[in-house]
Order: structure tokens, then sequence, then C-alpha cells
């Protein structure tokens, strides 16, 4: 099976995520842990984020989190 860069990003970077649970994750941090681009890296958790696969929180104290549930889905 083949996956794109962007796939593959999506799910390192979900996997980092799950892997902190006490303390929410910066791209800064999870782009050098995995020495790819900032900027992908920054497009992925938007889509991600849209999704409702992880919070985000902009701000001094913000990062990436893990959703709780998942994502939402209405009727």
């Amino acid at each position: 099976m083949r996956l794109t860069s962007f796939t593959d990003y999506a799910l390192r970077l979900l996997i980092y995520a799950a892997g902190h649970p006490e303390s929410r994750v910066t791209i800064e941090e999870a782009a050098s842990y995995f020495d790819i681009s900032r900027g992908h890296l920054k497009k992925v958790a938007m889509a991600l984020s849209h999704a409702g696969f992880i919070d985000s929180m902009k701000g001094r104290s913000g990062g990436l989190s893990p959703t709780r549930y998942g994502p939402q889905r209405t009727p």
C-alpha cells in the first residue's frame, strides 16, 4: 500500500499527539521530531482539526491534542 506524504504526515501527527496526552503538542515540536517541513505539517494539522480528529488551540499555551471521541457526525 502506498501513502501520500500528506497521509503519512497525518498519521505521524496523530500518533505523536496521542503519545503525549498530558500536554499539547506544538507543530514546531512535531516537525523537528520527524524532521519534516513545518509548513506541510501546518496544512496537515489544519485538515485534521477541521475533520475533528484533533483539537487545536492558538496562543501562548496552545497546541494540538487528539479529540476525546473522534470526529462527531451530525445527521
